[in-house]
């Protein structure tokens, strides 16, 4: 009972020290700091300027110590980033007298920003000094300890010294709008020009500073020189600033001059009062934009397409002060898609090499003065589609007489002439009146393929027809054939140009235009990829869409927030929409790129299967066989018939009405037979003739893994797309090469049979 009795007295004891120092372990300094909300990036933002961003109150409450010399110690404490005063480093000192706040701010905080007072954890030291003191993007605390300064001692409590948690960002400079970049601008008296920019930094608290817009137009002389670069070099025409988003540039404006280019820039300043704040990268400076003013010259009006043979007539009201007209056209749907151009001196003009059952956009404009063009407003034409195979010789050279004689004495690369039922178009061009050079042929028979073309010492027409030389097809097995697709070819709907949208695509865009990119991604994915890869597509095109939803309720829910911790919570929701944007974007592209290496793999496979079916397609080539079928035929046709051959025109032939007749087995003679059996031979071998023709040709062009690559998937005539995705699907299903090789050859085939029965060769 002794013993217990101690034990209790022990434990008594024990709690009596523990209490009396807990009781001793007053903080004798308390510390309140605060920080003005917005916080910029930059440290030096809070302790320079007119107004303090950043106070820190100091109150002594030890009336045992009525004086206490004391040291700071700032602690910033980041998402990515954290920062600390070092021990030992070049402080002032604050005397503190008991009951006596003290309050710091500006350049009594300076010494403890200096990075040079700093400890840096997170990020490179050299990373933070690079960037001018700017801090990363994230959440923030601001922390301050009191040090005594003899002994070192903390004395301030460390977890009642913070400011409350700040978001702090750096914002994008603005978006420029109007004039577009390389925009031909028409001049006229009076010049009202309106310049437009889109702010990026609404959507973050850098929106609660106050920001101006310094506007600056420069005359560019040079116009040789690259307008961003020649931007620098010269003494602005006009500066000012504006808080609105729109600046009008009218006749109180310095004169603008036609025929000068002109750049424009603007440059975002944050401000609060008279302080000015670093929160936009590229010290806010815009990109820098250029527009070409020109004379009066207003494209044509009534502006008309007629469609019919395969070709589009563009039609307009002449315009006096144009001395050329101009026709530009390219796909529709594709933002991207290169323009090409048809030049004209008369108000019409005709578009020869328009796809059949493809959309076109077109705009009619021209010149009233050198170097200098006016577009009008985009109209839209439909080519109507045709059979797999259209006309076309195939291989034969057809009977053209040429009415017109008259030598053209002026052509220029990029245009557009005739080679009897074929167009042509000039990539490179010599001469005058005679020409040499090189283009590409579009081939109707061959899906619409182009395919290069030399020429030496041609002659054409005013009517743009080739009325002298010839144009030789260049087959070189060790180069690409076809014409560069990004200079040439007309950019189709397909993966490769989609996934080119979707790189400029962003979160501010509108929803319409996401879930329009969207679609086609799934659409391109639907015809193009295997299953397997079609799954992953679909997936991502869905996470786009998801991921703008969620963007907007955010960004809806940020502007509506009443407390840091909602303004938090939606700033929060706006990142995590934004990763998954970024991360469908991602996957769209690493599957597109998975998607390139699967076509590479069997391009070389459907090279073999095709060399393969040209050394199967040998026996049919009966040529030599051909003329002797021929007589057989005749042979039939006139002495077994009782006819006699005749090449006397003078001979009078009247034919009377035709009538179907029907002949049962029995009304059919030996002879009937035998005609049927002759004609059908000449059929046959004339048919085996044909198909060797094409499969030469399909050899001769997709002789290399590249033209597969390149050009298949846009052979309509193959069906390359199809062929490519069922290739592509066996490839991932582990089917061996020569399996592999034998559908390969079978789909050409296919598609001969189709060729040649539409009877399209022999026209």
């Amino acid at each position: 009972m002794r013993a217990i009795r101690s034990i209790q007295i022990a434990v008594v004891i024990l709690l009596c020290i523990i209490c009396q120092k807990l009781a001793a372990q007053q903080y004798p300094v308390r510390v309140q700091v605060q920080t003005l909300q917005p916080v910029s990036a930059q440290l030096s933002n809070l302790y320079n300027g007119s107004q303090a961003r950043m106070i820190v109150t100091l109150l002594n409450t030890d009336l045992r110590k009525p004086t206490l010399n004391v040291r700071l110690r700032l602690n910033i404490k980041g998402t990515t980033i954290a920062l600390r005063n070092r021990d030992y480093g070049s402080y002032p000192l604050v005397q503190l007298d008991a009951g006596l706040p003290v309050q710091l701010s500006l350049n009594d905080l300076a010494p403890y920003f200096n990075l040079d007072n700093l400890e840096v954890s997170g990020i490179p030291r050299a990373q933070l000094q690079q960037n001018g003191g700017k801090l990363p993007d994230g959440f923030y605390t601001f922390c301050v300890d009191v040090v005594e300064a003899n002994s070192g001692q903390l004395i301030s409590n460390d977890k009642q010294s913070c400011a409350p948690p700040v978001w702090i960002s750096t914002s994008e400079p603005p978006l420029l709008n109007l004039p577009r970049k390389g925009e031909a601008v028409a001049f006229r008296e009076p010049l009202n020009i309106v310049f437009n920019w889109t702010p990026r930094h609404m959507g973050s608290p850098n929106a609660a500073f106050l920001t101006e817009y310094e506007f600056t137009l420069v005359e560019l002389w040079d116009n040789n020189i690259l307008p961003e670069a020649a931007f620098g070099t010269m003494p602005p025409l006009y500066q000012t600033t504006t808080n609105a988003t729109t600046l009008l540039y009218g006749p109180a404006q310095p004169p603008m001059l036609p025929g000068k280019r002109y750049g424009w820039r603007i440059r975002a300043i944050a401000k609060q009062g008279a302080d000015i704040f670093d929160i936009f990268t590229n010290n806010g400076y815009s990109e820098i934009f250029y527009f070409n003013l020109q004379e009066d010259c207003q494209p044509p009006q009534q502006v008309a397409a007629t469609v019919a043979n395969g070709e589009a007539a563009i039609t307009w009201a002449p315009q006096p002060k144009m001395f050329e007209y101009l026709v530009e056209y390219r796909e529709q749907g594709n933002d991207n898609a290169q323009w090409f151009n048809v030049k004209s001196n008369d108000p019409q003009a005709v578009i020869k090499d328009a796809i059949p059952g493809h959309k076109y956009e077109y705009r009619v404009g021209g010149s009233c003065s050198l170097n200098s063009k006016t577009l009008g407003d985009v109209h839209a034409f439909e080519m109507p589609a045709k059979d797999a195979v259209d006309s076309g010789n195939c291989g034969l050279l057809s009977d053209i007489k040429l009415a017109n004689d008259t030598v053209l004495k002026t052509l220029k690369p990029d245009d557009l002439i005739m080679a009897g039922d074929f167009p042509v178009r000039f990539t490179t061009l010599k001469g005058s009146g005679t020409y040499s050079g090189t283009g590409y042929i579009t081939i109707p028979f061959l899906g619409y393929n182009r395919v290069k073309v030399k020429f030496d010492n041609i002659q054409v027409n005013t009517s743009h027809q080739l009325m002298k030389g010839m144009l030789m097809t260049t087959f070189d097995s060790t180069k690409l054939q076809g014409t560069n697709v990004d200079t040439i070819v007309k950019v189709l709907s397909d993966m490769a140009s989609v996934i080119n949208d979707l790189i400029h695509l962003t979160l501010d865009a509108d929803y319409v235009t996401v879930q329009k990119m969207a679609e086609a991604i799934k659409k391109a994915a639907e015809e193009e990829l295997p299953e397997e890869l079609k799954t992953r597509m679909n997936h991502a095109a869905n996470n786009l869409v998801q991921a703008k939803t969620e963007y907007d309720a955010a960004k809806k829910e940020l502007a509506d927030a009443k407390t840091p911790e909602a303004k938090a919570a939606a700033e929060q929701k706006v990142k995590d929409a934004e990763k998954k944007f970024d991360d469908a974007k991602k996957e769209v592209e690493t599957v597109n790129k998975e998607k390139e290496e699967l076509v590479s793999n069997v391009a070389g496979i459907i090279v073999k299967a095709i060399k393969e079916l040209k050394e199967d397609a040998k026996d049919w080539d009966k040529s030599t066989d051909l003329p002797a079928k021929m007589a057989a035929m005749q042979q039939a046709m006139y002495n077994k018939q009782g006819l006699e051959e005749t090449t006397d025109a003078g001979i009078g032939v009247a034919i009377g009405d035709i009538q179907p007749v029907t002949l049962s087995d029995a009304e059919v003679s030996d002879e009937m037979k035998e005609f049927d059996g002759v004609v059908e031979q000449f059929h046959l071998t004339n048919a085996n003739v044909k198909a060797y023709k094409l499969v030469s040709a399909i050899q001769k062009f997709y002789e290399t893994p590249a033209s597969i690559a390149q050009f298949l998937s846009k052979d309509v005539a193959l069906k390359g797309t199809s062929m490519l995705k069922t290739v592509m699907t066996d490839k991932m299903q582990g089917k061996k090469d020569e399996e592999l090789i034998k559908v390969v050859k079978q789909s050409i085939l296919d598609q001969l049979i189709i060729i040649l029965n539409s009877d399209q060769l022999s026209k």
